[in-house]
């Protein structure tokens, strides 16, 4: 006879009650998963498995008090967010980069979109900064710039139409590479 795996609802319901079995249950289902989101975005494994230990303490502590609305994994991984926002106050990450975790709509139907608005800000910004940084090229470096990666333009193409030299071409095209890495260290998501 198989064995009746819990859900998520009954397991907290459980621990509500002051079950450490049903919690270990839960740690165990889902610590791989909080530590990784954490860990995307506080680098310093440490950190991260300490503020990883931060949530599920809490959630034992305030078990209780606790009652998520919805399925759990988004109710921890929004705990996750808010340790991880803590974290970049505490240590004076640009201010740039917590408000655009500020910034999500609020009325997001479900926590678990959370990753895709992120990948979506983050985007978003690199974008801006790219659009910035083009904007600022040289009138030549723009025109091989956008004969390359706009047009498609081979080097010898873009050489020829521009009567430069391909070698010139190249040392247009490094500089703008440079530049574009540069601007994207700029970016509130590269920490």
């Amino acid at each position: 006879m198989a064995k009746h795996t819990q859900t998520d609802d009954e397991l907290w319901l459980q621990v509500r009650e002051d079950s450490h079995e049903a919690f270990e249950q839960l740690y165990a289902r889902y610590l791989k998963s909080i530590f990784t989101e954490i860990h995307k975005r506080i680098l310093d494994r440490d950190e991260a498995e300490d503020l990883t230990q931060e949530v599920f303490l809490s959630l034992w502590e305030k078990r209780a008090n606790i009652n998520p609305r919805g399925a759990f994994y988004p109710y921890v991984y929004g705990m996750a967010v808010n340790r991880v926002l803590n974290y970049f106050r505490r240590n004076k990450i640009p201010a740039s980069f917590i408000r655009a975790w500020e910034t999500l709509p609020e009325d997001l139907a479900n926590l678990s979109e959370l990753p895709e608005a992120f990948k979506n800000a983050e985007a978003l910004e690199m974008e801006q900064l790219l659009k910035a940084e083009r904007a600022s090229l040289t009138q030549k470096m723009r025109k091989v710039y956008d004969l390359r990666y706009e047009k498609k333009f081979s080097i010898a193409q873009i050489a020829s139409d521009l009567s430069i030299s391909p070698n010139t071409v190249h040392n247009h095209l490094k500089e703008v590479r440079k530049r574009f890495a540069r601007s994207l260290q700029k970016s509130s998501f590269v920490l």
